[in-house]
Formats: structure tokens, sequence, C-alpha cells
């Protein structure tokens, strides 16, 4: 038999030139496989040691007013008295059975004194509730309805803390009021949670803030550190005849930087999804907002004898564009929320962030890859997605008057939350791109923000947009300073010592965002530090409250924690030792 190539080359070549070249070729096979695929980032991900740097995310120790070693007996009768629980439940209640519903769009105070009216009620209300502050605090009405509270203190030196909430609720649809377990201005008390509109948004905020200043001055208390307290009244429409008012008068009374902190609505503690640890949460930043108007006007006509596409067909065709191009997720650090993650990772007590995960987080700041597994796995939580994305809804359109009449104006409304690694400027680019693709296919004209961006010859109709209450991405408030340390320990404190006393872990605060919009967009020039913060523990505050919908409602155990924080806190930031180094 003649050998074959092969044949003389295994029984004649040395078995050691055999194996090198074998392990040549596994070597240039491994190259390949690192080099064409992302098995290098999945091992670096995997492999590496994690950084446990504590600059990632210090956990600052306890803090507690000096008062609390002395006597700890009132912030334990906020939590566990009998009495207190039940004083504090009607004021919470009374708040509820004051309607102070807003609506969209409303006109300021002046032009229409009766839309607002109602307001008065509330602020007689609060007269009778706590006479003690309006006794010893100064009291000022902004534009007829908001109201700031100044508590003076001792040391003109120290920056006034500035406590803030809302008086208006959003609307009850009247469909809805069968669907509602008690009357939703009925306040109602069940044993364990209160219900009605504004029971956590937020009235419970703005009782809780009262409750403590008013308990404070029941015990001889003098600040150092002077307090405001301020009440905006149409929070759920932007703000802008209230605390945009509000805000002015502070910086013409006050100036710019004038504040010491800012603790407003948001986030509270949480069972966090990844750990199933308590963590703290206080949102640091905001996404921007922008609605964009789109109306369509076309030539009218009878129906009989319509155009291939008429102006509800073609807004039709725009906003399927729209909605099947949604805008891609982005993670920088820049946003709070990957320093939130990082805090996760770092403090997990149990391990029950997969080490994977872990790494990829740990690494998301510097490394692409690791930066977009943590994205792919936010992109799974309908609520987390939002965090990295900026998002868009169709929430508007108007359009046709009669069944045998071509419409001849439409208009749509698209409601933008910005990502905080985005802009406005960026969004209405984009949304201008997508107006001018369905416009050339109709030869239609189109007029974007006060500029004619498109003209055609002889067109048929044009686009007109408009942008309605803009507001940029707001600034995120600085992490690990002093002001931090003290809202993280005083935290600590209340719920590692008072609220959860068994608890087997310390409690982290971690910077978050908020999707929505607060008041503090009209306070920003007032301080560095805003956080939208409500220290409460509840494990899904969407769910767990209805915020927004039928059966809103919060467990009155919370109530009694953001009171008995605001009790803490004021008395401990209540030191030059809580500044800032300037």
């Amino acid at each position: 038999m003649v050998a074959l190539p092969l044949d003389n080359y295994n029984t004649t070549t040395p078995l050691w030139k055999r194996k090198s070249v074998g392990a040549i070729g596994a070597i240039v096979a491994l190259l390949l496989v690192l080099l064409t695929t992302d098995l290098y980032s999945h091992l670096k991900v995997a492999l590496l040691p994690l950084d446990t740097s504590d600059s990632l995310c210090p956990l600052y120790e306890p803090i507690f007013p000096k008062s609390f070693s002395v006597d700890n007996s009132t912030v334990l009768d906020i939590l566990y008295g009998e009495d207190f629980r039940n004083a504090s439940i009607a004021k919470l209640a009374g708040a509820i059975q004051v309607d102070t519903q807003i609506f969209d769009n409303q006109p300021d105070v002046p032009d229409s004194p009766e839309t607002w009216a109602k307001f008065k009620k509330f602020h007689k209300y609060l007269e009778k509730t706590f006479p003690i502050v309006y006794k010893n605090l100064q009291v000022e009405k902004v534009n007829t309805y908001g109201l700031v509270y100044f508590w003076k203190g001792s040391d003109d030196s120290l920056k006034p803390l500035m406590l803030t909430a809302h008086q208006d609720v959003v609307p009850v649809q009247q469909d809805t009021l069968k669907d509602w377990t008690y009357p939703p201005f009925e306040g109602h008390y069940d044993g364990e949670f209160i219900y009605g509109r504004g029971a956590a948004d937020c009235k419970n905020v703005l009782i809780s803030i009262l409750e403590t200043i008013e308990l404070l001055l029941k015990k001889g208390y003098q600040p150092q550190r002077s307090v405001i307290a301020a009440f905006g009244f149409d929070e759920e429409a932007s703000g802008v005849v209230g605390a945009a008012k509000i805000g002015q008068y502070l910086e013409k009374t006050y100036g710019n930087d004038s504040v010491y902190a800012i603790i407003d609505e948001g986030p509270g503690l949480l069972l966090d999804p990844l750990t199933k640890t308590i963590l703290a949460a206080p949102g640091t930043g905001e996404k921007g907002y922008i609605d964009i108007d789109v109306e369509l006007t076309t030539p009218g006509g009878h129906s009989s004898v319509p155009p291939d596409h008429t102006s509800i067909g073609i807004i039709g065709e725009l906003t399927y564009l729209i909605e099947k191009d949604p805008y891609s997720p982005l993670l920088t650090s820049k946003n709070p929320i990957l320093s939130y993650m990082q805090c996760a990772a770092l403090h997990d007590p149990y391990d029950n962030i997969p080490r994977y995960l872990k790494g990829a987080i740990l690494r998301a700041a510097h490394d692409r890859f690791a930066n977009s597994r943590v994205v792919k796995t936010m992109q799974q939580s309908k609520l987390m997605k939002y965090l990295v994305q900026t998002s868009q809804a169709i929430d508007i359109v108007k359009g046709g008057e009669k069944a045998n009449a071509l419409p001849e104006h439409v208009k749509l409304l698209v409601n933008h939350r910005v990502n905080i690694d985005s802009s406005l400027e960026e969004v209405k680019h984009r949304f201008v791109s997508r107006v001018v693709e369905v416009a050339k296919r109709h030869n239609l004209a189109v007029e974007a923000f006060g500029e004619l961006v498109l003209d055609t010859k002889n067109n048929s109709g044009v686009f007109v947009l408009n942008s309605q209450t803009p507001l940029d991405i707001a600034p995120v408030t600085p992490l690990n300073d002093n002001v931090w340390k003290y809202l993280a320990g005083v935290t600590r404190h209340v719920f590692e010592d008072l609220v959860f006393p068994d608890i087997e872990y310390p409690i982290v605060t971690s910077p978050s965002i908020m999707t929505g919009n607060t008041d503090t967009r009209h306070y920003w020039n007032l301080t560095r530090n805003i956080f939208r913060y409500s220290p409460l523990f509840t494990s899904d505050m969407i769910h767990d409250t209805n915020i927004h919908s039928v059966d809103e409602k919060l467990k009155f155990d919370t109530h009694l924690q953001l009171t008995a924080f605001f009790y803490e806190y004021i008395q401990a930031v209540d030191t030059a030792e809580a500044d800032n180094e300037n």
C-alpha cells in the first residue's frame, strides 16, 4: 500500500514537533476566538478581582442628636406611642378630607381667584391643627396660597435647612369612584392603612413636617440653624404658580446658595431587588422633561371623496414611527443610578447578586462591555429601564369633528422624560427628524419650534411643532461630603436603632434619581444639596401605595417613621459640624 502524505507525516515526524504544531494551532484558534468574540470581555468581568474600594460607596456611621443620649422617649413615642399615633392619624385624615385637586394648564391666581379658593379651607385647617407653629414661626403666603414657614435659629452663620412638600393632589377620575374601597376624601383609617387622595402624595410629608416642628416647639427646642418649610400648591401641574413663585421669593429674601440642604418628597427606604435588603435611596438627580405638541393642518372636504391619507391617518403614521423607534439606553457616571447599583453590589451582605453581575456593576464606569451587561439587565425591568433611557409617551390625540367631513386639524402631544445622559436638544432634534420623514412622504411643510425646516412646492398641508414646559436635566447633588454623611448617618440611626433594631446588616444610603419631577425644579439656585427623599420604608412605593391611582393609601407606621426621621434630623444637623468645609 502506498502511504498518503498525511500517513507519512504521522509516521516520520517526531512527536515533539507534532505536539508543537498542535499547540500553536490551539493558541491561534484561541486568539481568534478572543479577538472575534466577546469571550475576552466576559473573562475580564468574570475573573478579575472585584473593585471593593470604599470610595465607590462609603458606609457612614450612625449619627444621632445629642438629645437622644439624654432622653430618647419622645422619638420612641412618635414611633410606638398610642396617643401620638391616634392624634397623628386624625391630623393626616383631616388634611385628606380637604379637597385640593388641581388640573393641568390652570390660570395664575390673580387671573382666576375662584379656581384656587379651595386652598383657603386647607390653610384654615393647618392653622387650627398646628396652633403652636403659627404662634411661633413667621408664616408668609406667596402668590396667595404658597406657604413659607420660617423658624429663626440663633446662629445666622449656619445656612437654614429647608423641608418641602405640596398641598395639591391629582384629580380623582369620576368614573373610578365606584372602585375605591373608601371615598377618596374621607381619610379612612382601617387599623393599618390610611386611605385617600394625598395620603401618599404628599400630604403625609406636609403633615409630618408640621407635626415635627410643633413637637419640637412643645419641647422648648430652640434651633441654632434656621428651618424653612415651604409648601407649593400646584406641584402636580409643574409648580408654575406655586413653587416657582416661592423659589423667586426665597432667592430674593435669602440669596442664591443660601440653604444648607433641601429635603422634598421622593424615594425612601426600599427593598432592593438585587440584594433583597433594605437600602435608602434619596433622589439626587431628576430626568429632564419636555412635552412636544404636533399640529397638522390639511385641506378639508367631503368624506365621500377622501385623499389617500387624511390628517388623522398621517398622524397615525407618525405615532407608529415614534413608538417603533424607542430611545436607546445609556448609563454613565453622570447618572446617580450607577452609584446606586455600585452601592448595592459593594454592600451585599448575603451575596445575593451573582458574581458575574456584581463584577459587571463594579466595572461599569470604565468598561464598555461590563456597562452593556448592566444596562441589559436593567432593560429587563420596566421600572429600571427608564432610569437609563429617555421615555416617550403619546398621551393626547385630538382631531375630527364629523363623520362625513375630512379632518382639517389634528393635534398630538408626546411626553418625554429625558435621560440624565441626554439633553432636551437631542430629543427635539430626533423628534423633528421623524416628523420630516413623514412630511416628505406626504408633501407637507414642517415648522418646528418657530423655524421653517421643510418647505415643499405646492405642499398639501403643514406640521407645526411646539414644546410645552421644557425642563432641563437637574443638577446632580454632590455625594460623600459632610451634608451627605449626616443624611446617611441619621438614616442609619433612625432605622437601625429605632425602626428595625434587630436588623443584621447596616442600611446603606445610595443615590438614585426621580423619573418624574418635584417642586425642587424651582429651587436649584438655593443649594447644591437637594434630596428628593421621604425616609420611610416600603418595599415598593408605587404598588404599595397606589400613588395617583384608585385606593391611594399609606401604611400608617411609615408616616410615623417619616416624622421620627425629621425629629432626629433637624436636631442632628443643628451644628456647624454638619456643614461642608468651605
